[in-house]
């Protein structure tokens, strides 16, 4: 995969995630489906289309919560929860 392309990919899901996360702060509703163009070229939309469908609920709410990987969410469920003994 070029570079460009993983920029494409790249710049789906944050276009996404920014988007997702203003709308639900907004209360406004959101269509995932509507996916914004972001190139002509029919690879680097591609790309982009995938960066943009690769987003998840977890993603999203990570997001909204102020964590902005899985380790602080792991942590933060470890607090809440406690820590998981296997």
């Amino acid at each position: 995969m070029g570079r460009n392309w993983q920029w494409s990919y790249t710049q789906g899901r944050i276009k996404r995630l920014k988007a997702e996360v203003a709308a639900r702060q907004n209360g406004e509703p959101f269509d995932a489906n509507q996916i914004p163009l972001h190139s002509y070229d029919g690879t680097m939309q591609s790309k982009f289309k995938r960066g943009w469908q690769s987003v998840c609920e977890t993603d999203i709410q990570c997001r909204l919560n102020g964590h902005n990987t899985y380790q602080q969410v792991r942590q933060r469920l470890a607090k809440q929860f406690g820590e998981r003994h296997e």
